[in-house]
C-alpha cells in the first residue's frame, strides 16, 4: 500500500500533488496538515496526532472516527503518523508539507524521516524537487542538466555514483564535514550507491 502524508507546512502546487495522488491508496494527515489538505482539495482518510492544531471547520467536515488521537509529547505528530502508517501495513509514503517558516521544524522532519527510512520507502515532494533516502542503491533517469544534491545527516561511507558531472568514488560524507550540493545529470541512468550509512538524494525539478 502507498500513502500520501500531508504535514502542516507549505504544500506543493495542486498540479504536483495530483501526480502523486494517482497512485495513493490512503491519505494521512499529521495534525494541522488536515487543514492544509482540505484547503488544497484533498480529503484525509485519517488525521493523526495530538490534534491541537486541527480547526473546528476541519472537525466538522470529517467523521469523528477519522481522527486518531495520540497525545504523547515524547514524539512529534509526524512520528505518530509514520507509526500509524506502519500499523496499516503501508510500505511506501510520499510526504508533502515538510518545509515551512521554521528551520528547526524542517531539520526535525528530515531527522525523523531518516529514522523511519529502514521501515518505509519515503519520498518527499515540494515545489523545488523530489527527495528520497538511499540505504544501499538508487537508480533513476532524469533530464540532462537536472540538478541532484546528495547529503548525509550522519556519516556515510563507500559512496559511488555514475551519470553525474562530479562522480563519487568510494567517498565518505558526514554532516557538517562535506556535502554533495548541486551536482548535475550528464548521462542516464544515474546510479548512486552507499556501503555504510544512509544518504538523502534530492532531485531538482526543471519544470
Amino acid at each position: 500500500m502507498n500513502a500520501l502524508i500531508v504535514l502542516n507546512g507549505i504544500l506543493p502546487s495542486k498540479r504536483r500533488i495530483q501526480t502523486y495522488l494517482k497512485g495513493t491508496d490512503i491519505i494521512l494527515c499529521a495534525n494541522g496538515g488536515s487543514d492544509r489538505a482540505l484547503a488544497a482539495g484533498i480529503k484525509p482518510d485519517y488525521v493523526i496526532g495530538d490534534l491541537d492544531s486541527v480547526s473546528e471547520n476541519t472537525r466538522a467536515r470529517l467523521p469523528e472516527d477519522r481522527f486518531i488521537h495520540r497525545p504523547s509529547q515524547y514524539s512529534t505528530d509526524l512520528e505518530k503518523t509514520l507509526d500509524f502508517a506502519i500499523e496499516k501495513n503501508i510500505e511506501s509514503v510520499v510526504v508533502v508539507g515538510i518545509t515551512g517558516n521554521r528551520l528547526d521544524h524542517q531539520i526535525c522532519n528530515l531527522n525523523i524521516l531518516e529514522k523511519f527510512c529502514r521501515r518505509l520507502e519515503i519520498t518527499t515532494v515540494d515545489d523545488g524537487g523530489l527527495g528520497c533516502f538511499v540505504r544501499e542503491e538508487l537508480k533513476f533517469e532524469g533530464e540532462i542538466g537536472q540538478g541532484v544534491s546528495i547529503f548525509a545527516f550522519r556519516r556515510s561511507e563507500g559512496i559511488t555514483s555514475e551519470g553525474l558531472r562530479y562522480p563519487l568514488e568510494n567517498a565518505a560524507m558526514e554532516w557538517a564535514v562535506n556535502d554533495g550540493l548541486s551536482n548535475e545529470i550528464v548521462e542516464n541512468p544515474v546510479e548512486i550507491k552507499v556501503q555504510k550509512g544512509v544518504l538523502f538524494v534530492y532531485r531538482v525539478w526543471l519544470d
